[in-house]
């Protein structure tokens, strides 16, 4: 199920808010880099196929394009939720570029996206939750009270709150994950799709150096789904992404997302999303006319 975060425009770097038992999402996938802490209680988290048991103290990643869900909660569950959107991610990526040691960078992404993907999945892949240190605890735990509870809070300061909480929870993942680990191809895969929509299968399979076979063992293992339907969620979160944040035309987006046509957007969204674009949107500026947050 395809979820797109729809913000008001003095957040549209992303937010934090609280996770609710009262209403909890089923499996879905967005666009966003999305992590969550745990401050006191305990969850079942589902990440592609694999459930994880999250206690108190810990994090989890969320990398864009894979399904997730938090399956179970217990009663006295507090959980944070917190989203960035990718343009953040880069800002971010290049900040932390310039504190690596000569040896080991701790950011070889050069500002893009997916550069920011493929080093975070080199140390999370395979292992998304991280016991945090209890001064990063400490330190998400204040930025996420202080951000959901208050509502003095002042919509310029939420990006560099939004900063803040991202380095720390990436580099507090560098220290957890001592060893590196070799990349998940789904998740790199995923984020290349979603920055070059255009991107053929052969072409993908020699950027990640597999065979197509290979490819499409890896994605239906670790999703559940084909390396094409995978291809079109992606192409679907970045027409999302063009028509809400670039305020481009429907006709523009979905040839920018790597669609042949409008029609043929409109039979891909209206079979993943369940939905029409048109009326797909048209909840959401409801949404934003009664000052809500549609969030995941």
């Amino acid at each position: 199920m395809f979820q797109e975060h729809y913000l008001l425009p003095s957040t549209d770097h992303g937010a934090i808010w609280p996770f609710s038992r009262d209403y909890p999402k089923p499996r879905h996938f967005h666009a966003q880099l999305e992590f969550l802490i745990m401050l006191r209680g305990s969850a079942q988290v589902r990440v592609g196929r694999s459930l994880y048991a999250v206690h108190a103290g810990q994090l989890v990643w969320h990398l864009p394009g894979v399904e997730h869900a938090v399956c179970e909660a217990s009663s006295d569950c507090e959980l944070r939720v917190i989203h960035v959107e990718p343009d953040l991610c880069a800002q971010v990526g290049r900040e932390l570029g310039s504190h690596g040691s000569k040896n080991k960078p701790v950011y070889a992404g050069s500002g893009s996206f997916t550069g920011w993907a493929h080093e975070l999945g080199a140390l999370a892949c395979g292992r998304p939750v991280v016991e945090l240190a209890r001064r990063d605890l400490d330190a998400l735990m204040e930025l996420c009270h202080t951000t959901c509870a208050d509502d003095s809070v002042a919509a310029e300061q939420v990006p560099s709150r939004l900063r803040l909480a991202l380095s720390t929870a990436w580099l507090a993942t560098r220290r957890d994950h001592d060893s590196r680990r070799a990349l998940s191809l789904v998740e790199l895969g995923s984020c290349l799709l979603f920055d070059e929509p255009g991107l053929e299968r052969s072409a993908l399979c020699h950027a990640l150096d597999v065979s197509e076979g290979y490819l499409s063992r890896s994605f239906q293992r670790e999703l559940g789904i084909s390396l094409s339907e995978q291809r079109a969620r992606m192409r679907i979160a970045r027409f999302v992404t063009h028509v809400t944040r670039d305020r481009w035309n429907y006709l523009d987006a979905a040839l920018a997302s790597g669609f042949g046509s409008y029609s043929q957007l409109h039979r891909v969204f209206a079979r993943i999303v369940q939905a029409s674009p048109r009326n797909y949107f048209s909840v959401a500026a409801r949404n934003l006319r009664a000052n809500r947050i549609t969030l995941c």
